[in-house]
């Protein structure tokens, strides 16, 4: 019996909540409307600024400043070091590269080229070498 005297309760409480939005739909419609454009025209951009101002003097505190400026040296001073090394090494990889390129484009003597098809280098005059390739090929002929 209770359960249904609390389920005829909430009906009409719900009937006259609907009752009530039937009567003031479009009031409560505008009131809401106005309400956002107000937040977004008006309350949102002071909002805004007081943070920005709030953020920018805690940034700008002298305690805060000499707490983290040696760190803040520190670090700097690390990341130029690594960005020296790293530039260091851009140009000697720059470097190799043109040397590479230079020799790519270089046009061949053709004795070079001649020396190439045989195998490279050859026997330097005047250098005596006594291996066993040297000593067959002599006792072949």
């Amino acid at each position: 019996m209770m359960v249904a005297q609390f389920l005829s309760e909430i009906r009409s409480i719900i009937g006259s909540l609907l009752a009530y939005l039937h009567r003031n739909a479009w009031t409560i419609i505008f009131i809401v409307g106005g309400a956002h454009l107000c937040y977004d025209n008006f309350l949102h951009p002071l909002i805004h600024k007081y943070q920005t101002h709030q953020s920018y003097k805690q940034a700008t505190d002298p305690n805060r400043i000499a707490v983290l400026s040696p760190d803040m040296r520190r670090v700097r001073a690390k990341q130029q070091l690594a960005a020296q090394q790293r530039a260091l090494q851009a140009e000697e990889e720059r470097k190799e590269r043109v040397k590479v390129e230079r020799e790519r484009k270089r046009v061949k003597s053709p004795e070079e080229e001649r020396w190439d098809k045989m195998g490279g280098e050859g026997k330097k005059l005047g250098v005596v070498v006594d291996d066993d390739a040297g000593a067959e090929l002599r006792q072949r002929r």
